[in-house]
């Protein structure tokens, strides 16, 4: 953050961020969270508290990471944005009967490879994740579908899709989204 910004001054909302692995949305998520004192809450932050690795573990993290999407209360939500759950995260949010603002992050996918090779922290999951050369493109393919049928198609949320060349630093990434945050309903 840059201590010469204006504080964010946002209504109270829930932040979703969506994207692939490795394009930065805890990164962005944590920056949020820290600027607007909400709280921040991940899928994968779910595993690790509340996962064994089993497909109950599975299911109790989603159970938690649902509970923060239905909860009245703003906050900044962070999961890839597709797969089996995006329909049950749907519902849940606009439950919460606050404003929704979801943000797609997109950036080159070999610098999301290059970047989500070298994380080190291990995610609790019952099931064997592919090679993440073919998770990348695969994760945005999948985000593509629920972005056309499910997040932008819905009346009740604000969306954007923020695509970036893989010359944008991330601060600047931040800004943008910042920006957005900012701008009136």
């Amino acid at each position: 953050m840059n201590e010469y910004l204006e504080p964010l001054s946002i209504q109270k909302m829930k932040i979703l961020i969506i994207g692939t692995l490795g394009v930065g949305k805890t990164t962005l998520a944590g920056a949020l969270s820290q600027e607007t004192g909400y709280p921040y809450v991940s899928i994968d932050e779910c595993r690790i508290r509340y996962s064994d690795g089993t497909h109950d573990g599975e299911d109790a993290a989603w159970h938690y990471f649902l509970i923060a999407c239905r909860n009245p209360s703003p906050a900044i939500l962070e999961f890839s944005g597709g797969g089996t759950h995006v329909y049950e995260v749907r519902d849940a949010l606009l439950s919460s009967g606050i404003t929704i603002k979801i943000i797609w992050i997109d950036i080159p996918h070999d610098l999301c490879i290059m970047r989500a090779s070298k994380r080190e922290i291990d995610i609790p999951a019952p099931f064997v994740w592919a090679e993440i050369d073919y998770s990348v493109p695969a994760i945005h393919s999948g985000i593509e579908i629920a972005w056309e049928r499910i997040w932008s198609a819905e009346h009740g949320f604000c969306t954007r899709k923020m695509v970036f060349s893989r010359d944008v630093p991330s601060c600047e990434i931040y800004l943008m989204v910042r920006s957005y945050l900012s701008e009136s309903l």
